[in-house]
């Protein structure tokens, strides 16, 4: 029986929610979005010129966001499915 209170059971199924909502259609959505402003972000950084000091730190400000975000999911997914592997006897 696995106690819905232990560390390990609580990552496993907060994984597995992240995982599942990645794959839905809203997550799919915000996943899209957030790589799309990652992408237009470098894209503007790139070309900016390096004189426009406070456009340029808002830019690396908003990759840094969603970079952070997307980083964010993945490590729940990551850590959930490291704990069901543990749960599982795999590790």
């Amino acid at each position: 029986e696995l106690d819905p209170n232990d560390p390990v059971v609580r990552t496993a199924v907060m994984g597995k929610v992240v995982e599942d909502f990645i794959g839905g259609d809203v997550g799919r959505l915000l996943a899209k979005h957030a790589q799309d402003c990652v992408d237009k972000s470098t894209e503007e950084l790139k070309t900016i010129s390096p004189l426009r000091v406070f456009k340029v730190m808002k830019l690396q400000h908003h990759i840094e966001m969603w970079e952070g975000f997307q980083q964010c999911l993945a490590n729940a997914i990551m850590d959930g499915q490291n704990a069901t592997k543990i749960l599982e006897g795999d590790e």
